[in-house]
């Protein structure tokens, strides 16, 4: 099932978290994994059996370079997956006009212009996965400026799925609620993952698995007449609040 035999496959921002649980599955999977990432992880990557490219997503040079290096090794591009980014908690009565220009032209100039040079190379169709977020899609206090920057690759993703569908290319975005990664704990501590605990209808908080079976699925043939869409991936947190919630919160 969501077989990915010989495929070739890009994912940004792997080093660790979201990213690197889903380079892992894609390769299990059978598909030729070619991570990008500004850290250096090319020991880890190895190990996961995939193959590793330093890159600055914010450059659409090394964007370029990565995935034409994807096609070097292995004649196509078949999936991208667009998941590097930068976070921050800050409040919108402090927003700050360079930081927020970071957070856009990181995570999402970099998706557009990924989207942008994937579908140039992808001569036989394929599929792009880009990583948003819930907070792209609802307010979020202290995520302002994340936010944004998050609702904009939720947009492009619908418009490239019109513009590309014609190419025989799915575009689709994951949006995860809170998800345990080495990001999330140095920001929120374990505050989010005691909330929700709460909040969250399944009452726990997410694990990169989890995001990374979504995309699995979106990235393979059997969801070959899924695009344009924003999946959610967040423990039913969007939909609302449970009456054992509601009991805990007054209680």
């Amino acid at each position: 099932m969501f077989d990915l035999t010989g495929k070739s496959i890009v994912v940004t921002g792997a080093a660790s978290g979201i990213g690197a649980a889903t380079a892992r599955r894609l390769h299990r999977a059978g598909a030729h994994v070619l991570v990008g990432d500004i850290a250096d992880c090319a020991a880890d990557v190895a190990g996961w059996g995939c193959a590793f490219r330093r890159t600055d997503v914010s450059d659409p040079a090394h964007v370029a370079a990565l995935l034409d290096e994807a096609v070097e090794r292995h004649g196509r591009l078949d999936v991208l997956v667009n998941n590097a980014a930068i976070a921050g908690v800050h409040d919108m009565a402090d927003a700050d006009e360079a930081r927020a220009a970071r957070y856009f032209g990181i995570n999402a100039l970099s998706v557009l212009v990924g989207m942008r040079e994937a579908a140039r190379r992808m001569e036989r169709g394929g599929a792009i996965v880009n990583i948003a977020s819930l907070s792209g899609a609802r307010g979020t206090p202290g995520w302002g400026e994340y936010g944004m920057s998050k609702a904009a690759i939720i947009s492009a993703t619908q418009t490239a799925a019109l513009e590309f569908g014609p190419l025989g290319i799915r575009v689709n975005a994951v949006s995860p609620g809170g998800v345990a990664t080495p990001l999330s704990v140095a920001i929120n501590g374990e505050a989010l993952a005691r909330a929700l605990e709460v909040l969250a209808p399944l009452g726990r908080e997410g694990q990169p698995e989890d995001i990374a079976a979504a995309v699995h699925f979106l990235a393979s043939d059997d969801a070959g007449y899924v695009t344009g869409q924003n999946w959610f991936v967040d423990g039913g947190w969007s939909v609302g609040t449970t009456v054992q919630t509601l009991g805990k919160i007054l209680a």
